[in-house]
């Protein structure tokens, strides 16, 4: 393939290590950081034959700009499940077995288009913080495998286009981001691990009714049969899982 222009769009470990694996492989491969472009639209929409790199970036491009270049985004989730916002907190959330990553062509629609590549992941008793690392090695991986292999048709067309799997809002988060202390054990544990997100906090920390209040939840621990909550007043809950 060859294109005017390659840009990778986004910032933080995926979009640094996928800019110096498309430097192995184009020239004139540079990285973009949004956040100090003024005209976001305009710059995009002029472009054509590029091929855009979008790795952890928040923009939406624009039907001209998908008409005119060649752009492969990469999703944290295994598509068509968990489009949208945040698909590692709401795989934990959702007592999903197993997650991964995706690289998929563009389309007008969030987080759709034929999928270039997939790869699984595990999930086990992961964090959402442990689970986004590990879909970041996995999305560097893939997108080095997808590159050598000049997006050879041995990978798999999953889907050209779908209007399925779930799409989560930015401003959504699992049950509006309050621990109900009346829940089953288990869902829980699922609920503090899904908020459990490290230094990628881009979401407000959770929070649990007391004495009529709401207040954050800074930190927890799950032991054999119970969760020690830790309060943003300095109050501390201790849950003990019901014995059967």
């Amino acid at each position: 393939m060859e294109f005017k222009n390659v840009f990778v769009v986004g910032k933080g470990r995926v979009a640094l290590e996928c800019a110096k694996i498309a430097r192995s492989k184009f020239k004139n491969v540079e990285l973009l950081n949004l956040d100090d472009m003024q005209d976001k639209d305009a710059f995009f929409n002029e472009l054509k034959n590029t091929f855009i790199i979008s790795a952890n970036n928040f923009y939406i491009f624009k039907s001209q700009c998908v008409l005119n270049n060649f752009i492969i985004n990469y999703h944290n989730s295994l598509l068509p499940s968990h489009r949208g916002m945040n698909a590692h907190i709401w795989s934990i959330w959702s007592g999903d077995t197993k997650s991964g990553i995706s690289w998929h062509e563009v389309e007008n629609t969030i987080d759709t288009g034929r999928i270039l590549i997939q790869k699984e992941i595990a999930i086990e008793d992961m964090s959402a913080k442990e689970l986004l690392l590990a879909q970041h090695k996995a999305a560097i991986f893939a997108f080095d495998e997808l590159l050598n292999s000049g997006f050879d048709a041995k990978f798999k067309v999953i889907h050209t286009s779908w209007g399925g799997g779930e799409l989560h809002k930015r401003c959504e988060l699992p049950n509006a981001g309050v621990l109900d202390l009346s829940w089953e054990f288990q869902k829980l544990v699922r609920f503090l691990k899904a908020f459990d997100v490290g230094v990628f906090r881009k979401i407000p920390y959770p929070k649990v009714s007391v004495l009529g209040g709401f207040v954050d939840i800074l930190y927890y621990e799950i032991g054999d049969g119970f969760v020690n909550l830790s309060l943003e007043n300095g109050q501390k809950l201790n849950i003990i899982k019901e014995q059967k």
